[in-house]
């Protein structure tokens, strides 16, 4: 028996003043697009955005929506969303390339309501970057014996999702500046719903010097504050899930101590939960300070 496909995928590409990369990220998307696909670009207070992709003005799966909200990559990208016509939204970053045949592997996907790949990181703009599958990751939806830190990803992953399910647990977070990607894993984990993990490519990330992305220019503080609030929002929604508490404790004590907002601490531990997961975190804190 054939596979069977979703009616429509829709591919949405946030943008900001990257109009060379723009241009490179829609044309991936068109390459793996099918002909009743689309692809929304939103252009976060971007005005020459338009103007970058004159040349699919006759393309009737490129649609160009204007950001005159809130903003930012969040707002950005929830405003695509609910522009989509698709069953299934696709994340694609303006700075990224989706490798050919992604889409139509995610279209074949009927057991799973969101998912995503593994990325391939190109220096340079080096085109003969070997598309190798990753062999620490097994295809098909996660059974729950499978770790937590395994079941998240960035949306640069080639994150994917069921349109009605991404608004059902309500989108992405606006208030969260970087993260936002773990905290939407995070929800959809806790209503349920696990990931079918691709091990296969999805994304071409590049690494050009011109091109900071949003992670790495982030300050210290307030990558402590998102992770923290990461922690917070969702811990009590995951006991389910194995190595959650930890993970998540773990990485917004790290981000912490980085930022040297060690009144942020007292915040992480009184939600921690368990003695011993406390006593982990303490005693991790004291050997750092003895190390400095």
């Amino acid at each position: 028996m054939g596979l069977k496909f979703s009616e429509m995928l829709s591919i949405i590409i946030p943008t900001h003043h990257r109009p060379n990369l723009l241009i490179r990220a829609v044309g991936s998307a068109l390459s793996s697009c099918a002909a009743s696909d689309e692809v929304l670009v939103v252009a976060d207070r971007d005005p020459g955005a338009r103007a970058v992709l004159v040349r699919w003005t006759d393309d009737p799966r490129v649609k160009v929506l204007d950001n005159t909200g809130q903003g930012g990559a969040s707002d950005t990208r929830n405003l695509g969303v609910a522009a989509a016509t698709g069953d299934t939204v696709l994340f694609l970053d303006d700075d990224d390339a989706l490798v050919p045949g992604y889409a139509d592997r995610v279209r074949a996907i009927t057991t799973a309501t969101w998912g995503f790949g593994s990325q391939i990181i190109r220096q340079d703009g080096d085109e003969n970057t070997a598309l190798t599958p990753r062999p620490d990751l097994k295809g098909g939806v996660a059974g729950e014996w499978v770790p937590f830190r395994r079941k998240i990803a960035a949306l640069g992953a080639g994150l994917w999702v069921r349109r009605s399910l991404f608004n059902a647990v309500g989108g992405l977070s606006c208030d969260q500046r970087i993260d936002e990607d773990t905290d939407l894993c995070c929800r959809l984990l806790a209503a349920g719903h696990q990931p079918w993990i691709e091990p296969h490519p999805a994304m071409i990330i590049d690494r050009l010097v011109e091109t900071p992305r949003l992670t790495s220019s982030t300050d210290a503080e307030t990558r402590a504050i998102c992770y923290l609030r990461t922690f917070q929002r969702n811990i009590a929604s995951l006991k389910h899930e194995r190595g959650a508490a930890a993970f998540l404790a773990f990485r917004a004590q790290r981000m912490i101590l980085r930022s040297k907002r060690h009144d942020l601490l007292e915040h992480l531990y009184k939600d921690v939960p368990g003695f011993h997961l406390k006593a982990l975190l303490r005693a991790k804190h004291l050997v750092k300070r003895v190390k400095v």
